[in-house]
């Protein structure tokens, strides 16, 4: 496959046929690979998807961080810039339905004004490659999100997401980690 709309429709396709089993099962191995990173281990504020379309859950995630007293902040687009703005969600409850149906903060009164402030974030995406390029669902969101984050960044995905090589761009932002349930790759 030679462009990113090939890429994105076919891994797309196949992640919506997944069976709900599947998608547990594998999220759950995703999830306790992840929570034994030294880098969420060492991360005192998290950025977090909400799973939309079959992606790796991350409910576990919250769960185990908010227990280890670490502050969780999930995106919400914002419908003026058309960018990612982080809040601090303290509950599940705290969230609803918002940009394409993707759950996010309800209360959107205290945007976190510098994407630095986190030490960590968890990105989702449609395909990875080896290399930590990411292809996701084609706004560009979190790579004007990400160009100017010094933290980690971390994906989750099922491992027939994982490519050896995927088209990118030089405005591409890439992953540090890759966690999948069969798998950690770190890109060096």
């Amino acid at each position: 496959m030679d462009s990113k709309k090939q890429w994105r429709q076919t891994i797309l396709e196949k992640r919506q046929q997944l069976d709900p089993r599947f998608v547990r099962e594998a999220s759950e191995k995703i999830e306790s690979a992840f929570l034994s990173l030294e880098e969420f281990n060492l991360a005192e504020r998290v950025g977090l998807y909400s799973a939309f379309c079959n992606e790796v859950e991350t409910v576990g995630i919250f769960a185990k961080a908010h227990a280890f007293r670490k502050e969780v902040y999930y995106p919400a687009v914002d419908k003026n810039t058309q960018e990612i703005c982080f809040y601090r969600v303290k509950s599940p409850k705290d969230l609803e339905a918002g940009f394409g149906g993707i759950l996010e903060p309800k209360k959107k009164t205290h945007p976190l004004k510098n994407v630095n402030f986190l030490n960590l974030i968890v990105i989702p995406g449609i395909a990875f490659d080896k290399m930590g390029n990411r292809i996701g669902f084609g706004h560009g969101f979190y790579d004007k999100l990400l160009a100017p984050f010094r933290g980690k960044r971390v994906a989750l995905a099922y491992e027939f997401q994982i490519c050896d090589s995927l088209p990118a761009q030089t405005r591409d932002q890439r992953m540090d980690i890759i966690v999948t349930e069969e798998r950690v790759l770190r890109i060096v």
